[in-house]
């Protein structure tokens, strides 16, 4: 059963998570910490990256780079004076997982969610940091938002803004995210806070995600009852049967509106692996 904590928004009905398409105000990012890198070697090219990305991104809409004290400076140099720097301090820097996940009603209000976040399931410790980004974006943007206490990353669910969410049973049902919880706890819990009323779950996300299967690594919506569906054509390749799998449930399946799901099938990219492991 789910404990829930106080809310810190008391009127949350007619909010509703929109589709990743939809118009934003802004792009949030966090900069790169060398520590909690896997190839932490490779640090000097990945902060230049995702400067050239903040920077690209910038032409376009703001983009406000979550930084660490002691890489404000590195980021600064390298991102230039076109992005806004907000010093919270985290862990990791994958904010689309750590991040908040912001609502709109139809009114053109904003609000947001903030789940908890365990680090993929205790695989990269420590991130009690990470698990504080979100309210601490919320309260210096000042949105009104909605505790919730189940562990949740925002690459685990994929949304079309009309109430149909797509997610995998192999990342959100892992006993290392929510054990205490059912399926129907979960969907009520998703149901409650980003106003979804169907739940596609598919069974896997690709072979071998840290993540404990994603769905953002294997499939997402093009628009409200299409999906983009990568798969693997193989046989030998252990996708091969994770992807048939998908592209099975997604044609059998309607969405919230009652449309059968069209699905928009991509090729996998070929296998790349990096001191022995696969990419």
């Amino acid at each position: 059963m789910i404990q829930r904590k106080e809310k810190n928004m008391q009127e949350h009905k007619g909010f509703f998570m929109p589709a990743e398409w939809a118009e934003h105000e802004r792009t949030l990012m966090e900069w790169p910490v060398r520590e909690a890198m896997i190839y932490p070697e490779n640090n000097e090219i990945v902060c230049e990256e995702y400067a050239a990305v903040a920077k690209t991104i910038s032409e376009f809409e703001p983009v406000t780079m979550l930084v660490n004290a002691n890489t404000a400076e590195q980021a600064k140099a390298l991102c230039g004076d076109s992005i806004e720097y907000l010093t919270v301090p985290h862990n990791d820097a994958w904010c689309r997982d750590n991040g908040p996940t912001f609502l709109v009603d139809g009114e053109h209000h904003v609000s947001a969610v903030n789940w908890q976040f365990n680090a993929w399931g205790e695989k990269y410790l420590p991130c009690d940091l990470d698990n504080e980004v979100a309210q601490k974006v919320l309260e210096y943007y000042k949105v009104p938002f909605l505790n919730s206490p189940i562990v949740m990353e925002g690459g685990s669910i994929h949304v079309d803004g009309e109430g149909t969410l797509l997610t995998t049973r192999e990342c959100l049902l892992n006993r290392n995210r929510n054990p205490h919880l059912t399926q129907k706890e979960i969907e009520d819990e998703l149901k409650r806070c980003i106003g979804i009323t169907k739940t596609i779950w598919l069974n896997h996300g690709l072979f071998g995600d840290e993540t404990d299967g994603h769905v953002d690594n294997v499939a997402c919506f093009a628009r409200p009852g299409v999906v983009i569906l990568q798969v693997c054509e193989d046989d030998r390749d252990p996708n091969y049967a994770i992807t048939l799998e998908n592209l099975e449930i997604l044609r059998n399946t309607d969405d919230a509106k009652g449309r059968r799901i069209e699905v928009i099938k991509i090729p996998q990219p070929p296998a790349r692996f990096y001191e022995g492991s696969r990419l």
